[in-house]
């Protein structure tokens, strides 16, 4: 009963309490997409990966109900091609402003 929410598969969103930065339900609930396109280490601006583009298999962080504690983790990755329907990965809006907000 410690690990068990009750839950079969993902929650609603905001269920869980914040992390340090005010964002719910980060890890654990479902993984989530990126743009990033799924290149090997090491990691390098130059190489196009964070471009955006359709093309290649795509990064998906933060792990899931599905997934072992140690890849519930924005530093774990796996990749899926971005055609693939994945039923623990979803994805997080976002938008980007340009502005840098300074933690109080």
């Amino acid at each position: 009963t410690r690990f068990h929410d009750g839950a079969l598969l993902t929650v609603a969103p905001g269920r869980y309490q914040p992390n340090a930065w005010g964002l719910y339900d980060l890890h654990g609930n479902a993984a989530e997409w990126t743009r990033t396109t799924y290149l090997p280490y090491p990691y390098a601006t130059a190489d196009g990966r964070d471009a955006g583009g359709d093309e290649g298999r795509k990064v998906v962080r933060g792990g899931s109900w599905r997934d072992e504690p140690k890849r519930s983790t924005a530093s774990a990755r796996v990749s899926y091609s971005p055609w693939q329907r994945v039923y623990n990965v979803s994805f997080r809006v976002m938008c980007e402003t340009g502005t840098v907000l300074a933690r109080r």
